[in-house]
């Protein structure tokens, strides 16, 4: 498109002293393309600014095999799936795991 804006600058100012108003003409479309190309720029850099990615809520699921007790916890670093945690605060057994690991967020579209 900046090719185009170039062009139809340099065909404007060409014949600007044979006809005026085809120079018109070209000049008109000289801008109009180099506003395009201003506009798509700034949309551009704007859509990169504004896409700040929120930060990931990772949640894990302990459960207490003997019992019913269950709880959700902020992933941390090293936690894997049938990780022996400890001693449940429920029954008292030392059978406490992680159960699940999940992402909670917004659905994608």
């Amino acid at each position: 498109m900046i090719i185009i804006a170039f062009y139809t600058l340099n065909l404007a100012l060409s014949t600007f002293s044979t006809d005026v108003t085809l120079a018109t003409l070209y000049f008109t479309v000289a801008v109009l393309s180099f506003g395009f190309v201003v506009l798509s720029v700034f949309r551009v850099r704007r859509g990169y600014a504004l896409a700040n990615p929120a930060p990931l809520k990772v949640m894990s699921i302990v459960k207490c095999p003997q019992c019913s007790f269950k709880q959700i916890k902020n992933f941390a670093v090293g936690d894997f799936v049938f990780k022996k945690l400890g001693m449940c605060t429920q029954c008292g057994v030392a059978s406490l795991s992680i159960t699940g690991i999940y992402y909670d967020g917004p659905t994608r579209r």
